[in-house]
């Protein structure tokens, strides 16, 4: 791999020159991957050979494989240095960077995200609350480089399309003024995911205990650690309690209370002691259930085009970002028309372990859905829709006019469909 020795000698004479200027540092990286057209030149399989029959590696600065599957250092300099990310599946975290740099795709492609955060009240150093906006979502392809800024500057996600993917990293060992590296949640929460703190910890895994042997008061002293605790705590241990009880299928089989009734008394009572910062919470943990709900969807089907728009449910709330992007994977195509061919052939396939009837989640699925998507999609109102079944193009769907509304809503309520049809209104 001597490219990229002489790739990291030629940034590090670069960067010297400007004092080692960590303001320049991102522009500086990106022209060298720019320049150097590393995805042209280097098998990224040949890296994996490269690993597996080296005598020596240079100092590698994730050895555990926290961050990549696995990620590898190419170059270590005595300020800066270039890793590989290999990556099997996608990732929904929402993260800024304690560093600079850049980043360009070597193999497959990528969704790439970006936000900014309004913060509203720092209640910690490890944990704040504001407002997440995304500002933009980007298809990456092979060789698209990207900018690594520190701090809020630059919020992003970047959710891998293709299985495996690569990204080669120019990055710094940590920039001092962006201390903190915070993850988001959406849409109201910054944590910094490497806070550790033992009392929080040992308190929080009391609740897995309770909760896990059904002791007949975990709910009363999970509640009276809620209430005793600071929101930071208090934000996490309700984060444990709603995603261990919300699908507690014995507890309704058996006429017990469900975990949603559950979940509302802990709510009421952390109400009472924390205020209206509580009202953010369930929000959030919606989200995370949308989130998981679609990944795991994803995670059984193998259509390369299918898990693409599944990908694009996931991570992009917008209605015509993502008809835009689909244009741009297919540019040769109607989106609208590509999305309803997606939908139609998932609605014929069956998740692996699921009881539902199809990859949709949609009991009884079919032609009028379609109908009705098919001009949700287009932007029109429901009373838009309600007017086409009355003309002759359409006179197969004119009795559609007594369930437009359920079908309307049902199809905005789908996990799969809420935020994009949201978005249309």
């Amino acid at each position: 791999m001597q490219i990229f020795q002489v790739f990291g000698e030629l940034i590090e004479s670069r960067w010297r020159k400007e004092n080692y200027s960590e303001q320049l540092f991102p522009e500086l990286a990106a022209a060298a991957l720019t320049e150097s057209d590393l995805p042209a030149q280097v098998d990224p399989w040949e890296i994996i050979r490269w690993v597996q029959g080296a005598a020596t590696l240079p100092d590698q600065k994730d050895v555990e494989g926290r961050f990549g599957d696995p990620p590898i250092t190419l170059f270590a300099g005595s300020r800066f240095y270039v890793d590989v990310y290999f990556w099997l599946d996608g990732t929904t975290s929402i993260h800024q960077h304690a560093f600079t740099g850049a980043f360009q795709v070597l193999l497959g492609s990528s969704i790439h995200s970006r936000y900014s955060f309004d913060e509203k009240k720092i209640i910690s150093e490890h944990f704040s609350f504001g407002e997440l906006h995304l500002e933009d979502v980007q298809l990456l392809q092979k060789k698209d480089v990207r900018l690594i800024r520190p701090g809020r500057n630059f919020i992003h996600s970047l959710f891998h399309l293709d299985r495996p993917s690569a990204s080669i990293t120019i990055r710094t060992e940590h920039t001092p003024s962006a201390a903190v590296q915070w993850d988001y949640r959406k849409p109201y929460f910054a944590t910094n995911p490497f806070y550790r703190n033992q009392m929080m910890s040992k308190k929080l895994q009391t609740i897995g205990l309770l909760l896990g042997m059904k002791h007949k008061d975990a709910d009363q002293m999970i509640g009276d650690l809620i209430c005793s605790s600071d929101f930071h705590t208090a934000y996490f241990a309700l984060e444990s309690f709603f995603h261990s009880v919300r699908n507690n299928q014995m507890d309704s089989l058996f006429g017990l209370s469900t975990g949603n009734d559950r979940f509302q008394r802990i709510l009421a009572r952390a109400k009472e002691a924390h205020g209206d910062l509580v009202d953010l919470v369930l929000p959030v943990f919606e989200e995370q259930v949308r989130q998981s709900d679609i990944v795991q969807r994803r995670g059984s089907i193998t259509g390369e085009e299918h898990r693409f728009f599944l990908a694009l449910l996931l991570n992009v709330p917008s209605r015509e970002k993502i008809l835009e992007l689909v244009k741009q994977r297919f540019p040769e195509t109607d989106p609208v028309e590509k999305i309803l061919d997606w939908v139609e052939e998932l609605s014929q396939t069956r998740v692996l372990g699921s009881k539902e009837s199809n990859a949709l989640g949609i009991e009884g699925f079919g032609d009028d859905h379609i109908f009705v998507l098919e001009f949700l999609l287009r932007g029109k109102s429901r009373e838009d829709i309600r007017q086409l079944t009355k003309t002759d193009e359409f006179q197969r769907f004119a009795t559609l006019d007594d369930k437009l509304d359920s079908l309307i809503e049902g199809l905005q309520k789908a996990t799969l469909f809420n935020k994009m049809l949201d978005a249309s209104g």
